[in-house]
C-alpha cells in the first residue's frame, strides 16, 4: 500500500514540475518574442541584474525623471504573458490592476517596489503610460508571491510579467508639497 502512495505522489510531483518547466519555458519565449519586435526598447536594470523592455503609448509632459526615492502614485494593471493550466492562468489574465475606474491612484516608493518596476519607473516622468515586460529575475522570482493573508497563490514564480503603467503624479523626498 505505501509503495502505491509512494508512486502516486512521485507521479504527481513529476506532473507539477513538468507544468512547471512548460511555465518557464512558455514564459521566457513570451519575452523572448517582445525582445525581437522593434516596437519595444531595452532597458538594464540599475544593478545590472537584468533587462526590461517597454513600449511607449502615451508620452508624459516632463522631463524630471523619477529617483529611486521617490513617490510615486500611478494607475496599473499587470497579466500574464502565457498560460499555466495547473493554476487556472490564461495568457491575458489580470493578476493585479488599479484603473481609473477602481478607484485613486497607487501610491509608493519607487524603492519598495519589484525590480522591473524600479527600472521602468528611473526613466518614466508624470503623464508617461508604458507597457512593460518583467522577467521573472526581476519580479517575483522563482517563488512568485502569494496574497499576505490568505497565502493563495496570486502569480507564479517564473512568471513574465507584464505592466501597463501611467504616472499620475511624483514627488521626490525633497519636495516640499
Amino acid at each position: 500500500m505505501s509503495a502505491v502512495v509512494l508512486c502516486l505522489i512521485t507521479s504527481c510531483s513529476k506532473e507539477k514540475d513538468n507544468h512547471q518547466e512548460k511555465w518557464m519555458v512558455d514564459n521566457v519565449n513570451a519575452l523572448n518574442a517582445i525582445k525581437s519586435n522593434p516596437a519595444y526598447k531595452e532597458l538594464a536594470s540599475p544593478g545590472n541584474e537584468g533587462h526590461i523592455y517597454y513600449k511607449v503609448l502615451q508620452a508624459g509632459e516632463g522631463n524630471d525623471t523619477i529617483r529611486y526615492t521617490s513617490s510615486v502614485k500611478c494607475y496599473y494593471k499587470g497579466w500574464f504573458a502565457a498560460d499555466y493550466p495547473l493554476y487556472n492562468i490564461t495568457k491575458g489574465d489580470t493578476f493585479d490592476k488599479q484603473l481609473f475606474d477602481d478607484g485613486p491612484p497607487t501610491a509608493f516608493i519607487v524603492s519598495g517596489v519589484v525590480s522591473g518596476w524600479k527600472t521602468a519607473l528611473q526613466h518614466m516622468v508624470k503623464g508617461d503610460k508604458w507597457e512593460v515586460w518583467i522577467p521573472y529575475e526581476l519580479g517575483y522570482g522563482r517563488e512568485g508571491t502569494t496574497d499576505s493573508y490568505t497565502k493563495k497563490l496570486i502569480v507564479p514564480g517564473y512568471s513574465t510579467l507584464v505592466f501597463e503603467l501611467e504616472i499620475i503624479e511624483v514627488k521626490h523626498i525633497n519636495d516640499s508639497n
